[in-house]
């Protein structure tokens, strides 16, 4: 064997590079996921001061050039601090209008409804461009803001996210106390197409290698039918899997400690095709190491053939009249 490598020098230098790569390819990609700064929190301690941090944001929103008139935060209060107050985190390319009709449910119900608009979303750049440089701290960094400001609108405090929104969600119930309830709804940890033993791997390396943008829908583009006429048509690959990053710095911390929420309800879709459900059971199996009080799930069928955007309501193939009664009923 000695003498085939001997004979055979330039092929065996190219082995022995290749071999090497590979192993530090194998060594990166099975890195343990971490952020790169920690997050304090600083709650609101009274209404009043929440309702400035809001004013605030939706100043700085207001000045920013091109963003849409439907992707500003949003605020349904009651002009004082109430018993309940819930945090929309809208998903990942869409805007605050997302859970605008769902979030009159729960104002009429005597909510106080807090909507934010996430990091560089809600631009009149649909092909997704802004979201080039998202990463996971920024994301951290929007979560720990918005749990910050819910503490005065409400004495108990939900915080419910979809898809992307839903990854914010899952790194909230492990990090903060004062999240009573947090509801990841089809939350983004995993790719559906993509196995579940690959995914952890795949995240690190996709993050190692130049960032690129994609369609939604390669097709249709910018045109792509089912795309909310607020919502980015395309996105830069780093940025959708900075949100898998931060689910995964979740999961990280919950091999460790039990999760800081008061309860978590963790709502699935088993017609979901955009996300891995496997990938979210792992992680709830996790959470229910440390405590069945923690934890409760619920899935719609796959009968009903809901969408993965299973809140907007202007969304052709969606089933809001399922879903918004059933959300009620399980939000509470």
């Amino acid at each position: 064997m000695l003498d085939w490598f001997r004979s055979r020098s330039k092929l065996s230098i190219f082995l022995g590079i290749f071999a090497s790569l590979l192993l530090l390819l194998l060594i990166l990609a099975n890195k343990p996921f971490s952020l790169r700064e920690t997050f304090t929190p600083n709650p609101a301690e009274n209404y009043q001061e929440s309702l400035s941090r809001i004013q605030e944001m939706q100043a700085e929103e207001a000045g920013l050039p091109g963003l849409s008139p439907e992707c500003g935060s949003i605020l349904m209060t009651h002009e004082g601090e109430v018993e309940n107050a819930i945090v929309f985190l809208h998903g990942f390319t869409s805007c605050p209008d997302q859970f605008a009709a769902l979030g009159e449910e729960y104002f009429k119900q005597g909510y106080n409804v807090f909507i934010p608009r996430q990091p560089r979303h809600g631009l009149q750049e649909f092909d997704g461009a802004p979201l080039k440089g998202l990463t996971a701290e920024e994301l951290a960094s929007f979560g720990t803001e918005v749990a910050d400001i819910a503490q005065g609108l409400g004495e108990r405090v939900v915080v419910v996210g979809l898809s992307g929104g839903g990854s914010v969600a899952t790194w909230l119930a492990q990090e903060r106390t004062d999240v009573d309830l947090a509801v990841p709804i089809a939350p983004f940890l995993g790719i559906g197409f993509i196995p579940r033993p690959l995914t952890r791997p795949l995240t690190n390396l996709i993050l190692l290698i130049p960032d690129f943008h994609q369609w939604w829908d390669p097709v249709h583009q910018l045109s792509n039918p089912l795309s909310a006429p607020y919502s980015y048509r395309g996105y830069q690959t780093h940025a959708l899997f900075e949100n898998l990053r931060l689910g995964f710095t979740a999961e990280e911390d919950s091999k460790k400690v039990k999760p800081a929420a008061g309860s978590i309800l963790v709502i699935t879709n088993a017609n979901d095709e955009s996300v891995n459900n496997e990938v979210v059971a792992e992680f709830e199996q996790l959470w229910l190491d440390h405590g069945e009080q923690f934890l409760q799930t619920y899935q719609f069928e796959k009968e009903l053939e809901i969408p993965h955007d299973m809140i907007t309501e202007s969304r052709p193939n969606g089933r809001i009249d399922i879903v918004y009664p059933k959300l009620l009923d399980l939000i509470q």
